[in-house]
């Protein structure tokens, strides 16, 4: 039972955790997404001068999601 509480308990850390370092420099404020193509850019060269490459290419996975987002946006629906 004790080992039990303290994986439920190491689970349910862990998942918040994801949560906190999940956060990415793309934010939700009022139904818009907005990307710092910049500050994610910076991150991404950072990444890969440390050799972190698989994180890197995630980072510019990330800013190509957001351009082509952008590239393809047809605008609101009900005008």
């Amino acid at each position: 039972m004790i080992r039990r509480a303290s994986t439920l308990t190491l689970a349910v850390a862990l998942s918040g955790a994801a949560l906190f370092a999940g956060s990415a420099p793309a934010t939700a404020a009022g139904g818009t997404v907005t990307c710092d193509v910049a500050a994610m850019g910076a991150q991404a060269a950072h990444l890969r001068a440390q050799g972190r490459y698989s994180e890197a290419q995630a980072v510019e996975r990330r800013i190509r999601a957001c351009e082509d987002a952008e590239n393809n946006n047809s605008g609101p629906l009900w005008h």
